[in-house]
């Protein structure tokens, strides 16, 4: 097998990605075409510089004068039978010298001699001997040279190459069969100005060298894929890698980074599962496997692994990386253990206690969340202008009442994130929060402007115009969501709740419809199972307006019975809507929100928590 200590696959192929243990590997989500070939050239520039170690040499020994020379098998060839050649003299002292030889001066030695022996004359098995002698000092000679790039050639880079490659041209007539020349040229080759022909003609004689060696085939597979600047051809030279050695760590990480590129995520994922399975200890591609399933919304087989990786090498990361999946599966109790076995194995993990922090402020305990917070930000000073600690900032404001101080940070994330539409829709919420009806709709409208089959944002300016008394244009912005889709049960509904209700009771007759209203109502109380009061209160809403004060009274009771069983803060409201509808009176609301006008404090004049 080629030796790949020296060229490591994972550190030279365009296709990897750092699959180094206990670390994460950045940037894993696939674009939909492979990167262009200057991307694949640049890392494969890095690759020979992080790959190549200082060369080895091919040393011989020698026991005793009169016995023949002992030689690396794995490197040099057999000495032959010593004849009575006239060049057998100067073969013989080559081989004496090459046990020593070691600087280039010393090595060059050893080739004129071997030149010497060839021009006096020499039997064809000396002859052949005497070749590959050269060939292997030949090959030492260009390996020290990529070794002196490998540390950084400056202005002198592309003449080593140059160097390195000649060197290795005449290595390879002297010994036709050099796989390790052979493909060392096809990696230089791969550098910026190569000639990517001679790299994949060169990486196919290695090929077709290495027919009964399936594993070092396998690798040289994976630097001809390298070579390929078509998709197919690169995916198929891969296939063939994973073909030669099945199990193949290198082959089948970096068809799983091509598969990745390519966006057969699935693909990779079984690539990387065979990997993991041979090192449940590698942490990083335990990592790359689950953010791919959890893309194919496999978050089960997701928490699987990660439970086969924590139990084989348990870390803060992996600890982490399930509770934040467990958190968004709504599962919290479970993420607030995870998250607390990360901070027992590293108590300055800042990400685990602003989660922490996060889940605490769901649960209404302030104070948590506060010392969370207060405590990232101690052992990381840099998170505390992170957005993730903005975020909670934000929600510590909004829990204390400071919707001013919540505003200037939801800002902040805003700015950091100026094209998510969810931080923006966030900020509108808050306004609307503050009486600050118009900047909600200029920020909506904005969104708009750039996405307009939006339909959250489309809801939030449906309802702040309806805050507004505009209903009719209300009422386009809830017609074009419904229009375009809501795939969200709990959006759907609000979008057919606020419609109905300004159908059933705006004080404009121009825009009631009391039938319309009753279908839209009754839809929203399906979606919800007739389990929100608010929805059930639209329904008698409905009726009422359409002229059936028993179904308004009897939905209208369900709404005030429910509010009083979940302690519903507008339970004086749907009260008196009951007893209008009792007395055969359809409800009439027009809401006209008061602008606050108290100036915003700007994000700088920040009230630290």
């Amino acid at each position: 097998m080629f030796p790949t200590d020296r060229w490591s696959l994972s550190a030279s192929r365009a296709d990897s990605a750092e699959f180094t243990r206990g670390h994460a590997v950045p940037g894993a989500s696939p674009g939909r075409r492979q990167t262009e070939l200057t991307g694949w050239l640049a890392v494969c520039a890095l690759a020979i510089c992080a790959s190549l170690s200082s060369a080895s040499g091919w040393a011989v020994a020698q026991e005793a004068e009169e016995s023949p020379p002992v030689v690396n098998e794995s490197t040099e060839p057999k000495p032959p039978t010593p004849t009575t050649e006239e060049g057998q003299a100067d073969l013989d002292e080559a081989m004496i010298r090459r046990i020593d030889a070691e600087n280039p001066k010393q090595l060059q030695g050893v080739i004129t001699l071997l030149e010497s022996a060839l021009a006096k004359g020499l039997s064809d098995e000396s002859v052949a001997f005497a070749k590959k002698m050269i060939g292997s000092i030949q090959l030492e000679r260009a390996q020290a040279v990529v070794a002196q790039l490998m540390q950084g050639g400056g202005v002198r880079a592309r003449q080593m190459r140059t160097e390195a490659l000649q060197i290795l041209k005449s290595a390879v007539e002297n010994d036709p069969e050099s796989v390790e020349a052979l493909l060392l040229i096809s990696r230089l080759n791969l550098l910026p100005e190569g000639d990517l022909e001679e790299a994949r003609r060169t990486a196919t004689r290695a090929i077709k060298l290495l027919k009964d060696d399936p594993q070092s085939q396998a690798g040289a597979y994976l630097v001809r894929a390298l070579t390929q600047t078509d998709d197919e051809a690169r995916g198929a030279d891969f296939d063939l890698a994973v073909k030669s050695d099945p199990g193949s760590a290198e082959a089948r990480q970096a068809r799983a980074l091509h598969r990745l590129r390519a966006e057969d995520i699935a693909g990779a994922v079984e690539d990387l599962k065979v990997v993991f399975r041979q090192d449940p200890a590698n942490q990083g591609v335990a990592q790359v496997i689950v953010e791919q399933l959890v893309k194919l919304g496999r978050t089960e087989d997701a928490l699987s692994l990660l439970g086969e990786a924590i139990q084989a090498s348990p870390s803060e990361g992996l600890y982490r990386l399930r509770g934040l999946i467990r958190r968004a599966e709504g599962q919290e109790d479970e993420a607030l253990a995870d998250f607390g076995k990360a901070l027992a194995m590293q108590p300055k993990d800042p990400i685990s206690l602003l989660q922490r922090a996060e889940i605490s402020l769901g649960r209404g305990d302030v104070k948590a969340a506060k010392a969370d917070l207060d405590e990232a930000i101690r052992v990381e000073p840099r998170v505390a202008d992170s957005v993730a600690a903005v975020r909670v900032r934000c929600y510590i404001a909004l829990e204390e009442g400071r919707i001013a101080d919540a505003i200037n940070d939801m800002t902040l994330i805003v700015q950091a994130s100026p094209e998510d539409p969810f931080w923006s829709l966030q900020l509108a919420s808050l306004y609307i929060r503050d009486n600050r009806p118009r900047k909600a709709i200029a920020l909506t409208t904005e969104i708009l402007e750039r996405d307009p089959e939006n339909t959250s944002a489309l809801r939030t300016r449906g309802d702040t115009l309806l805050g507004l008394g505009k209903h009719a244009e209300a009422i386009q912005d809830y017609e074009r969501a419904l229009e375009i889709g809501v795939d969200d049960p709990q959006l759907k509904s609000g979008i057919l709740n606020n419609l109905a209700w300004v159908l059933a009771t705006s004080p404009q007759d121009t825009v009631r419809d009391g039938k319309r209203a009753v279908e839209l109502a009754t839809e929203a109380s399906e979606l919800t199972e007739f389990k929100e009061p608010h929805i059930l209160s639209t329904l008698g809403a409905s009726y009422a307006e359409s002229g059936d004060f028993a179904a308004a009274v009897k939905w209208s009771t369900q709404a005030v019975e429910l509010a009083k069983e979940q302690d519903h803060d507008q339970l004086e409201q749907l009260e008196e809507e009951l007893e209008s509808f009792r007395a055969e009176k359809p409800w009439r609301e027009k809401q006209e929100t008061e602008e606050n006008k108290v100036p915003l404090l700007p994000p700088e004049a920040l009230i630290d928590t």
